[in-house]
């Protein structure tokens, strides 16, 4: 690799698709003494090689040393960015430079564009060279496009803590499949710890494939990575509990009681809904199964006593 870079030779750099991937092949670019526009950095899934570049597989992250690489890399972008900050004291940075670079590295890396690794690694050489400015530089183009997937990974990861859909199964636990645009669920996963924390729940994303799972009382979840046939396993369960359809029907009650008239397709109020509700997402939405319209699913035991007391309160 270093001699292909070093001769001057146009250059495809393969990475994992994660924050790891991109830091170990940003470093190698380093280690060949390379100029920005002597490569080009992509993720494994969308390797696309132009006329005359020469393909070059950076090293994946479950090869060992790729991880503490990408550590160091990491580390290092940190201290730059952190170094010769205007706003610093002694022994602190109140603008928490290195904790905001961190946590746009981590929004934009999670993103799903083909081109998050060379607007990422453009990003990360630019913080080497300028420092702590690599934040205030908002017109530069290299800065706007990586601050462009940030932007819009934080957007997805609102959409999944708005949208995701638990059902309760046979075993007592919950189980949601949730299928984003970007890789959230590792970034959402405390969210739903904190909501849910005296629960068992597993979220899982097919098109990703990893999962979180969580344990009853645990304040964390623990995040795997899935193959495709156990992802697909896992959000195709239909073993539900008794009670699970009557809430999805009394949800569905709530939600048509409470919707606006003039929402439907034929009218001006519909393409309000579908901005607020993205239409990608309805799949997964119980108030809108439509094999719950008119349906009157049985009343579970749970149910029935504060069904009774309900009654007896309004004919009082």
């Amino acid at each position: 690799m270093t001699h292909s870079l070093d001769l001057g030779l146009p250059v495809l750099i393969a990475c994992d698709p994660s924050l790891e991937g991109v830091l170990a092949a940003t470093g190698i670019t380093y280690l060949a003494r390379a100029h920005e526009g002597e490569f080009r950095l992509v993720t494994n899934c969308h390797l696309q090689p132009r006329l005359g570049e020469e393909v070059v597989m950076a090293p994946s992250t479950a090869e060992p040393g790729t991880v503490d690489f990408a550590r160091r890399v990491l580390e290092g972008f940190c201290r730059h960015v952190s170094a010769r900050c205007t706003h610093l004291k002694p022994g602190k940075c109140p603008s928490s430079c290195s904790s905001v670079a961190v946590s746009r590295l981590v929004y934009a890396c999670a993103s799903d564009d083909p081109s998050m690794p060379q607007a990422v690694g453009r990003y990360l050489r630019l913080g080497f060279s300028v420092g702590p400015r690599v934040l205030e530089m908002i017109a530069d183009e290299r800065v706007a496009a990586f601050n462009d997937l940030a932007r819009s990974v934080v957007g997805e990861c609102e959409h999944t803590r708005q949208f995701v859909r638990f059902s309760h199964m046979s075993d007592g636990s919950f189980i949601a499949s949730f299928a984003p645009k970007a890789d959230t669920i590792p970034l959402v996963a405390p969210h739903f710890a904190q909501r849910m924390g005296t629960e068992r729940f597993c979220l899982v994303d097919p098109s990703h494939l990893v999962a979180a799972f969580h344990e009853e009382g645990s304040r964390t979840c623990s995040i795997m990575r899935l193959d495709r046939e156990l992802a697909q396993s896992i959000g195709s369960r239909r073993d539900l509990a008794d009670d699970e359809l009557y809430v999805r029907a009394m949800w569905q009650r709530f939600y048509r009681g409470t919707t606006t008239p003039g929402r439907d397709r034929s009218q001006r109020g519909y393409d309000l809904r579908v901005s607020w509700m993205p239409k990608r997402f309805w799949a997964g939405l119980s108030e809108l199964d439509e094999s719950l319209t008119g349906a009157t699913p049985s009343v579970p035991e749970r149910y029935q006593g504060s069904k009774r007391i309900a009654a007896s309160s309004h004919s009082a």
